[in-house]
């Protein structure tokens, strides 16, 4: 699902009202109430540039603007904000006791259906007609083609040292095999980004170069940004140093992120184990989240935290990924991954077998995804997550979870025995 696009799984919304009226947002916050299967976490400005700067920053399912002032001011505003995020449903709030001399109702009406903007909502705001709107217009947009927004996925960890880089960087080099010159790899790990060495490349501009330019960053000059790999990957490395990581924040990333996923194909997103403005504002703009764990007790634990922090913050169980990565030798007593689905009371999605090459591949700068044989466990895993990303079982899940089928055929993968069939492990049905 694409940022902007509603799953029918996925009932959470981000509002972004723009009004100078603040009793807009009250009115609009107790129509939701007599909507209980649509959650929301709405915000609200009063001024034009406000609003783009609002979805520049942060992902936007639904824009609700007061009809209240110049209607060409108003068309030109949803012709931006369509711009910034292709994806977001906008919607008129108006008075039925509006007047505007010289022009008709209907002539208003038209004019914002020719920006594209969606339908109307009168004021003030009741809770039966909101409920049609938003079924009427999220169910267009579930249906909706994707268009040219690409796919974007975040690679993220309760801690470090848990593959997590190793699993971007691989994923991201099976992706641009596929699509060369279409995939990009943003390393947002600000303070310790490590996938510029895992690719032996020398980073001469970095994230920090976008932030500085973003005034007048395009496609072009994100383009140049980059560092071009071998393998077809583009790689936006992390800052050279601490200090110019503290320039990254919250509106630029998000301001990098929109801009990258009209860009290219595919976006896979390194990111820093902990849980800031930053990061939330990457997981707004994702499609999917992949959560990076080992098979060790302390990290299970700091998982079964981050779960629920995820859907707190609208990531819903739909768009998130759990990866057990073997990224050290088994041992007897090592944690089995049934035992772990059992603990977190999750599907483990997929298990990545502990390789040694790959351990050599991160001192020698080669991703080992570019030589692994596809029949090797290590290969085979990673690229499974490639196919699902391309597109090929994705859009399959959603439509088991939304039949209500929310697991697998159970397996009994176990850490010492054979190789899995497919790189997945076993799990119990969440309860």
């Amino acid at each position: 699902m694409s940022p902007g696009r509603q799953d029918a799984t996925d009932k959470s919304l981000r509002v972004l009202i723009v009004s100078r009226d603040r009793v807009l947002e009250d009115e609009f916050n107790s129509a939701l109430l007599s909507v209980p299967d649509r959650q929301a976490v709405v915000s609200i400005v009063d001024a034009h540039r406000d609003a783009l700067d609002a979805v520049r920053r942060r992902h936007t399912d639904f824009v609700l603007i007061d009809i209240d002032g110049d209607i060409g001011e108003i068309a030109g505003l949803t012709r931006d904000l369509l711009e910034l995020a292709p994806g977001a449903i906008v919607v008129g709030a108006f008075r039925g006791d509006r007047s505007d001399a010289g022009r008709s109702d209907a002539t208003t009406v038209i004019e914002l259906l020719r920006v594209r903007m969606r339908d109307f909502i009168r004021r003030p705001v009741s809770g039966t007609e909101l409920r049609a709107v938003l079924d009427r217009l999220l169910s267009r947009a579930a249906e909706a083609p994707m268009g040219d927004q690409g796919r974007v996925a975040a690679f993220l960890s309760s801690k470090g040292g848990v593959g997590k880089s190793v699993l971007a960087v691989n994923v991201a080099c099976g992706l641009a095999r596929l699509h060369p010159d279409d995939v990009l790899l943003i390393d947002t790990s600000l303070q310790v980004g490590a996938c510029a060495f895992m690719l032996d490349l020398k980073p001469v501009t970095s994230i920090a170069d976008a932030v500085r330019e973003r005034d007048r960053l395009d496609r072009t000059l994100l383009r140049h940004l980059t560092l071009k790999h071998e393998s077809g990957l583009r790689l936006l490395a992390a800052p050279a140093d601490a200090l110019e990581g503290a320039e990254v924040d919250d509106e630029a990333i998000g301001r990098i992120m929109n801009l990258a996923r009209r860009s290219f194909r595919h976006v896979i997103v390194d990111t820093f184990p902990a849980i800031d403005s930053v990061l939330m504002t990457i997981l707004d703009l994702s499609d999917l989240a992949f959560v990076v764990t080992q098979s060790l007790a302390p990290t299970i634990a700091g998982v079964a935290r981050l779960l629920p922090v995820l859907e707190g913050l609208g990531v819903s169980a739909t768009r998130q990924r759990l990866v057990l990565n073997h990224n050290y030798r088994p041992f007897l007593g090592d944690l089995r991954p049934s035992d772990i689905a059992d603990r977190l009371q999750r599907t483990i999605d997929y298990v990545v077998p502990y390789d040694q090459r790959v351990l050599v591949s991160m001192n020698t700068g080669t991703p080992q995804i570019l030589q692994a044989r596809s029949w090797h466990r290590f290969g085979r895993a990673i690229n499974e997550i490639v196919n699902d990303l391309d597109g090929s079982v994705v859009g399959s899940r959603a439509a088991a979870a939304g039949n209500g089928a929310t697991d697998r055929e159970p397996r009994m993968d176990l850490p010492l025995g054979p190789a899995p069939q497919n790189g997945r492990a076993a799990s119990r049905t969440r309860s």
